[in-house]
């Protein structure tokens, strides 16, 4: 029985988790762009209609890659709200501010959408295999497709994107600080990818 309660106190200490005496949960969620404010286009509606995550990352607990095929899992750090659906949040909001997919609409608007965006989030973790050089991971596959008379149409975007960030300090913030960052990456890479193949799709 000791030597399973030392789980998760190593884990805690490896990671950065214990700040004081008195052990803390803390909780944490994605950044939005300073300016939310949606675009003024209306040529593309945009609905992010599915956001899943793998069952191996879909926990609230922040997790962390030890090994090959070893993960551990924070007891002391996490998201506040699950992460899929804290993502998709962070994703609206970031891809309005972007401007390249229109107007994206919020969950239960009755507008009706012509582009559909589906995004399994694939990687969610600290990659710690490398205890001198940790770095935030994070792989998302995306589909874009278009939408006529409420049926899907020509896929428009189909790719996975990963993207890892060090660690300026081996915490909790500064692993969320590093997925904050590989967000933007990606996002920035969407943009992009959109603009150069999906951009004239009507």
């Amino acid at each position: 029985m000791r030597r399973l309660m030392l789980i998760p106190v190593l884990t805690a200490i490896a990671c950065g988790c214990v700040s004081g005496p008195a052990w803390k949960r803390q909780v944490f969620a994605f950044s939005w762009p300073a300016d939310t404010s949606p675009t003024n286009s209306i040529r593309i509606v945009t609905a992010l209609s599915r956001v899943s995550i793998s069952p191996v990352f879909e926990s609230r607990s922040f997790t962390y890659r030890t090994g090959d095929n070893a993960y551990e899992q924070d007891p002391y750090a996490g998201f506040i709200i699950p992460p899929d659906r804290a993502l998709a949040e962070s994703i609206r909001a970031f891809l309005r501010a972007g401007g390249a997919f229109g107007s994206v609409l919020e969950p239960g608007s009755l507008l009706t959408p012509t582009l559909i965006l589906e995004i399994s989030i694939n990687e969610l973790y600290g990659d710690f295999r490398n205890p001198s050089q940790p770095v935030g991971t994070m792989g998302l596959h995306v589909i874009g497709y278009e939408v006529q008379d409420g049926l899907p149409r020509r896929v428009v975007l189909d790719k996975f994107y990963s993207h890892e960030t060090p660690l300026a300090r081996k915490t909790p913030s500064a692993l969320m600080a590093a997925w904050d960052a590989d967000l933007r990456g990606i996002i920035d890479e969407i943009n992009s990818d959109f603009a150069k193949t999906g951009a004239n799709w009507r």
